[in-house]
């Protein structure tokens, strides 16, 4: 590397002050944000669990027959993977980990002779699919989902899509991955059933405990239709929120890191500078040194 001078140095110290300043920027930024969605996914919980309960026992106690969705099929041969991703960068390892776990779970079913049908939300997971799947079918993709709020016209039209092709015999099995918070410092690719119901798994549920449910309905299979509807749809919707919240805590861990990375540049740079400088001074006081013995040689 050639030998920069003082002027280059202390441009490149700039620079990183610069850089220094945007990403602890981004940092309060993905924080403020954080907090809010960390806040939107907790108010969601509560109801999605108690979807995710009342469905979880349904599956433990209700005839199969009396819904297709239940039904839990010997020989299958195609699953839909439903993946989640960001529509941004700049947050560490929080694409690159689930599309490699992705990736590998397709490699599995594959294996197994099973085809793969993806379900794509988020720009990032899309928009590596698109390129580098080759071979995969592509069912449904959505960019630009996570905006100040979450649309939900991608939470519908997925839901709804895998429904009718699970109910057509397209798919046998759909699976969900998504990101989740584990602490608000970390996170975990998290791997869910979807689809059959039958095979939701509830913690807490025992197949000796006695649930009864009395239902008073005019049309019990409109209303078992509408409930199995209104819980896929809310157990996307709380994906996506889930998803959101990791990401912007992996943003904020990332760009504390970055943040963390410059100063220690900054400080690096900063003693190569003041190196430099003496270098410099050193030298001009030999040429003075010099010049000065040279005068008097001459006198």
């Amino acid at each position: 590397m050639a030998k920069l001078n003082l002027k280059d140095i202390k441009r490149k110290i700039q620079g990183l002050k610069n850089t220094k300043r945007i990403t602890n920027a981004m940092k309060l930024i993905a924080a403020a944000k954080l907090k809010s969605a960390y806040e939107a996914a907790e108010l969601a919980r509560p109801y999605s669990e108690k979807l995710y309960e009342i469905i979880g026992r349904f599956s433990h106690h209700i005839d199969p027959s009396i819904h297709p969705l239940f039904e839990v099929r010997t020989e299958p041969k195609a699953v839909d993977i439903i993946l989640i991703t960001a529509d941004r960068g700049l947050c560490g390892a929080f694409n690159s980990s689930i599309i490699k776990y992705t990736e590998r779970k397709i490699e599995e079913l594959t294996s197994k002779g099973l085809k793969v049908n993806l379900h794509l939300i988020g720009r990032k997971g899309l928009q590596y699919f698109e390129k580098f799947g080759k071979g995969i079918n592509i069912v449904n993709g959505f960019d630009h989902v996570f905006r100040k709020t979450i649309d939900f016209t991608a939470v519908r039209t997925v839901g709804e899509s895998v429904k009718e092709r699970f109910l057509k015999g397209e798919t046998d099995k759909v699976i969900l991955l998504h990101n989740q918070l584990k602490t608000k410092t970390s996170y975990f690719v998290q791997e869910k059933i979807f689809l059959p119901l039958l095979e939701v798994e509830v913690e807490g549920i025992t197949e000796n405990r006695e649930v009864v449910y009395e239902l008073e309905v005019r049309n019990i299979e409109k209303f078992v239709d509408n409930l199995l509807q209104r819980y896929l749809n809310f157990q996307l919707y709380r994906a996506m929120l889930e998803s959101n919240a990791a990401e912007q805590a992996a943003r904020m861990m990332a760009m504390e890191n970055a943040t963390k990375n410059a100063e220690d540049a900054i400080k690096k740079w900063t003693h190569l500078y003041n190196v430099a400088r003496q270098e410099a001074i050193t030298n001009e006081l030999i040429d003075i040194v010099n010049a000065v013995e040279a005068l008097k040689q001459m006198g």
